[in-house]
């Protein structure tokens, strides 16, 4: 590997350009399972080198630790179908329970559609979720499923690493959770803000301490590449009992609600899953799917070119463009066949 080196640093994220400044940085190919590999940028704070180690020997440890946090945690990242969108959620006991952010569940259904790094899908009951932190709670079927270990937040302390596993861009076949890495930059009422970045379909998905232990799930994003927010995992132990009762309440403030990671484009329908084609339930009011007059019980057929098969296909077809992208779109109703063409929003 390279020798970390300073240089002046920028990522590009929603189409703006955000500048690090001189910083070490040194691109770790860390290697997840047997044919996965993952880029992760490892940010060097020189406060953190100490006199017994060098700077290459630190880089070198931290580098070892997060391959042993994402290998422990890999299995349970799971990516999560609500019928309009897909974020992202973390198993956390053996029977199924799985933490997100509650505005993953931004629809009404009884069962999301969840699925695993290798591929393999299952069904997940609703329970519930505060909105007034951004928490939910789904419920897989059966047991047996492979977990987290839940941690502590309140140990953490400014400058420590984390370790960041989310299903980024949304849910890909044979493409394994990117695994990012930064540090804790401060604590702001029930979020930890860290500068481990966060794009849309991360919602929901967990950030790991350097034990393997989890200390949150992605929330939202903040104007600053160093703006990534976090609900805290102990907020979610509080309200334990309500979530899996299946209550819900609060709303989102309105900080988190605009900045929910976005960027992906939106046709304003929701699904419906266990269909075995692309069937429309619902049509939001104003969206791009009423503007040209969509219906509840259309199927589409053909999104842009690209033959649809069933509602989790259209929704990655869909997320494959950027607002304001037009798109041709072909529906079945009634067994008549519309042509059509959508601007996305």
């Amino acid at each position: 590997m390279r020798q970390a080196q300073a240089t002046e640093c920028w990522l590009t994220r929603n189409g703006t350009q955000h500048r690090f400044g001189l910083i070490h940085r040194r691109l770790i190919l860390a290697r997840i399972g047997s044919l996965c590999f993952v880029p992760t940028v490892i940010l060097l704070c020189s406060a953190f080198v100490s006199a017994q180690q060098s700077p290459l020997e630190q880089l070198t440890k931290i580098e070892a630790s997060i391959q042993r946090v994402a290998e422990k945690n890999m299995d349970a990242c799971v990516a999560i179908f609500d019928g309009s969108g897909v974020g992202s959620g973390v198993i956390v006991s053996p029977d199924g329970l799985i933490l997100t952010a509650g505005h993953v569940m931004s629809t009404d259904y009884a069962e999301y559609e969840v699925y695993f790094p290798n591929g393999k899908s299952a069904m997940a009951t609703r329970l519930g979720r505060n909105l007034d932190i951004d928490s939910g709670m789904i419920k897989l079927k059966g047991g047996n499923w492979p977990h987290v270990e839940i941690g502590s937040s309140d140990a953490l302390q400014k400058g420590d690493w984390v370790v960041s596993l989310g299903h980024s861009g949304g849910f890909e076949l044979g493409r394994k959770p990117p695994v990012r890495s930064g540090r804790l930059l401060e604590v702001k009422g029930h979020q930890l803000i860290t500068d481990a970045v966060l794009i849309g379909g991360d919602s929901g998905g967990p950030l790991f301490n350097l034990n393997g232990e989890l200390v949150g799930i992605h929330s939202s994003i903040g104007d600053a590449v160093s703006q990534n927010r976090h609900a805290q995992i102990e907020e979610f132990l509080q309200d334990w009992d309500r979530l899996k009762r299946g209550d819900s309440w609060g709303k989102l403030p309105e900080l988190v609600a605009k900045k929910i990671p976005s960027g992906k484009a939106k046709l304003g329908v929701t699904l419906d899953l266990k269909a075995d084609r692309a069937k429309i339930n619902f049509v939001k009011r104003g969206s791009p799917a009423d503007r040209i007059g969509l219906r509840p019980n259309d199927v589409v057929i053909q999104f842009d070119g690209e033959i649809i098969t069933d509602s989790r296909h259209l929704i990655r077809a869909v997320q494959k463009h950027v607002p304001a992208d037009t798109c041709f779109i072909k529906i079945d109703r009634n067994d008549e066949i519309l042509d059509l063409e959508v601007r996305l929003q």
